[in-house]
């Protein structure tokens, strides 16, 4: 187990704390490299949250109800992936079928977050996983708010990784998101 706060990247299969996937079995031993060796990178995982990112998307996985202070956490990773890549960067929010929904003021706070990249913020996919009654009611309640914002940011809300990752790849545009579904699927399932 790491120390609580590590920031260090480590080899996929630790448990908490920030850990760096590597698809090819090599060590990460910067971000960017990410970006050259098409890795995904784990900068967070700890408290139900997994935050990740891959060439220019960031990538948030919720297994829990959402809190403050993982959200701030949240919040800060895309910040950070805005500024790298402004214009071209792509967020990807995925809600586990066991993660609870967030309470109304991290529901407001989530739509003012991807609303404030404007247009430094190429698209925004919402996945919550689940195909019953209850994740479509999600679904349509996010359609609403992300409507009543008036976000210039484009955004899509669906059921799967799978399709979350056509839309962002349609929003790419550069290629370079072939083959991440299952990339995050095997990331989840090493970090579990």
């Amino acid at each position: 187990m790491l120390p609580h706060g590590d920031r260090t990247p480590h080899r996929a299969g630790f448990q908490s704390g920030s850990v760096g996937a590597l698809m090819n079995g090599t060590e990460l031993r910067e971000e960017r490299d990410s970006k050259v060796r098409g890795e995904v990178a784990i900068t967070h995982r700890e408290g139900g949250l997994l935050m990740a990112s891959f060439a220019h998307l960031c990538i948030a996985v919720w297994d829990v109800k959402p809190t403050r202070s993982l959200f701030e956490i949240q919040k800060a990773h895309l910040a950070a992936a805005v500024a790298r890549e402004p214009g071209r960067a792509l967020f990807m929010c995925i809600v586990a079928t066991s993660a609870d929904p967030p309470d109304q003021e991290i529901r407001d706070a989530s739509a003012k977050m991807v609303a404030s990249h404007d247009k430094n913020l190429a698209g925004c996919c919402c996945v919550i996983e689940g195909s019953g009654f209850r994740a479509a009611i999600t679904r349509t309640v996010l359609t609403g708010i992300m409507f009543i914002i008036r976000s210039p940011v484009p955004f899509h809300f669906c059921e799967s990784v799978m399709v979350g990752c056509k839309w962002l790849e349609s929003r790419s545009g550069r290629g370079k998101l072939q083959g991440l579904a299952e990339r995050i699927d095997r990331v989840r399932t090493i970090t579990r």
